[in-house]
């Protein structure tokens, strides 16, 4: 059945109104997850959820200034402990490294067959790995072989540029589980994945990424500043096998195996869009800071929660949440609960325009 519920808010009791449905809606959310375990073939009962992935993937895809010093800063650190030979202080070089956002653009940009998004991601990674990450570690590594006594290969460095067979699987299976683990932090516990716990998940699992990624780039440019290109090549297929295994094998299998679509995020785009046709009508509506929540229970059923800013004066359609409802079925088929938040406001515009 379709339920639809209409409220009004005013003043001072919107925030404890919103306090008390944030409530109601986590007990709400646990139950309609254990209800719907039995649907296979989604991620369901998460709100937003597939708009939050693609969200993420083209934050992931974005540059900006912080990346590259984070790059830079990562590789510096990652050089010196190769070249020291000390484990430690590689695996503390990848503590800064930022990847987690580049891989995820590349894998749910493919999924999500968003090709903006996956070129910007796999480029941004590229480009910070073989571009400044070897720059920067071959321009280090000749700095101090000029200045410096005792520079040379170490077993940190022959390991990922002179790699077994056994090292070399190793490294793979290393990878296809950091990328394993960066989709199952997004559908193992999907409702966590925007609170304060999910991003300290994403933050131990990027280091996981970066020791796949890092070291080889500074090897590459190690093996190229002390004039041994064996090692530099070894260690860019290396490289190269760990991006493969780490975008698309290990995070691609787990999020395809979990049931994220592109058909999901489409259909979470096209309630929406339903839903802001409807709202157009209503007299006042202020369209900035209005916000259309939506909640997927199954293929064909979705709860949704509109939180609507409309200024003083002319009266809200009783039947607003029920045309709402209907739109969104003409629209795409499916079945909804609407809740809909009116929350009237006064403005004054005093700036000039």
């Amino acid at each position: 059945m379709r339920r639809c519920e209409q409220s009004a808010s005013y003043g001072p009791t919107v925030g404890s109104f919103r306090q008390a449905m944030n409530n109601q809606s986590t007990q709400q959310d646990i139950l309609r997850g254990e209800a719907n375990d039995r649907q296979k073939g989604g991620v369901w009962a998460v709100r937003d959820y597939h708009t939050t992935l693609e969200k993420r993937a083209i934050a992931g895809a974005e540059v900006t200034p912080g990346y590259f010093y984070m790059v830079i800063a990562a590789t510096v650190m990652a050089t010196a402990g190769l070249l020291l030979d000390s484990a430690a202080a590689v695996i503390g070089a990848m503590c800064v490294a930022p990847f987690m956002g580049p891989s995820r653009a590349v894998c749910i940009g493919v999924l999500f067959r968003n090709w903006r998004v996956f070129l910007g991601g796999f480029a941004k990674q590229l480009v910070g790995l073989l571009l400044i990450g070897v720059s920067v570690a071959a321009l280090i590594t000749a700095i101090l072989d000029r200045n410096v006594s005792g520079i040379t290969i170490t077993h940190e460095i022959l390991i990922r540029s002179m790699p077994t067979t056994r090292e070399m699987v190793l490294s793979t299976l290393i990878a296809l589980s950091a990328g394993a683990a960066a989709s199952l932090a997004l559908v193992a516990q999907p409702r966590i994945v925007e609170t304060p716990w999910g991003q300290i998940m994403d933050a131990i699992i990027g280091v996981e990424i970066a020791i796949s990624l890092v070291p080889p780039a500074a090897v590459i440019g190690i093996g190229l500043a002390l004039g041994t290109p064996e090692h530099s090549r070894n260690a860019l297929y290396l490289l190269l096998l760990n991006v493969v295994a780490l975008d698309f094998i290990g995070s691609g299998a787990i999020l395809v195996l979990r049931g994220v679509r592109l058909r999901y995020l489409d259909l979470e785009k096209k309630i929406r869009a339903a839903v802001v046709v409807t709202l157009d009508v209503v007299p006042g509506f202020i369209a900035f800071g209005s916000t259309v929540h939506v909640t997927l229970l199954g293929n064909h059923d979705a709860e949704v929660a509109v939180i609507l800013r409309r200024r003083f004066g002319g009266k809200v359609p009783e039947t607003l949440a029920t045309s709402i409802a209907e739109h969104i079925e003409r629209e795409t088929s499916c079945r909804s609960d609407v809740t809909v938040e009116v929350i009237p406001l006064l403005t004054h515009r005093g700036i000039p325009r």
